[in-house]
């Protein structure tokens, strides 16, 4: 049980996800090679009408995890090149803005 806990936690590290803190430095106004370079590449990204939004996976606090699910999904979502708004995904708010 220890090493298939062990294996998840080091599959989780490796597939991209990033720490909460590295959330907390990103801005509004910011451009998305300053977003990248806190944040590293976007797990994936959507486009709407003028609008891009990069999707990041974030490791939850550690108090936060249970083993099938430790991480949240948050976006960026970018106006002319500069930060316009970020936070938790929820898809129907994504598609409303």
């Amino acid at each position: 049980m220890k090493r298939a806990a062990f294996g998840l936690l080091i599959a989780l590290i490796g597939s991209g996800c990033v720490q909460s803190s590295s959330l907390e430095q990103v801005r509004p106004g910011m451009s998305r090679d300053q977003v990248m370079s806190v944040m590293g590449q976007p797990e994936s990204s959507m486009h709407t009408a003028g609008r891009e939004c990069a999707v990041y996976s974030v490791l939850k606090d550690f108090w936060m995890r249970v083993p099938w699910d430790m991480s949240n999904r948050y976006y960026v979502c970018y106006s002319n090149g500069r930060v316009d708004y970020f936070g938790r995904v929820d898809r129907q708010e994504i598609a409303s803005r």
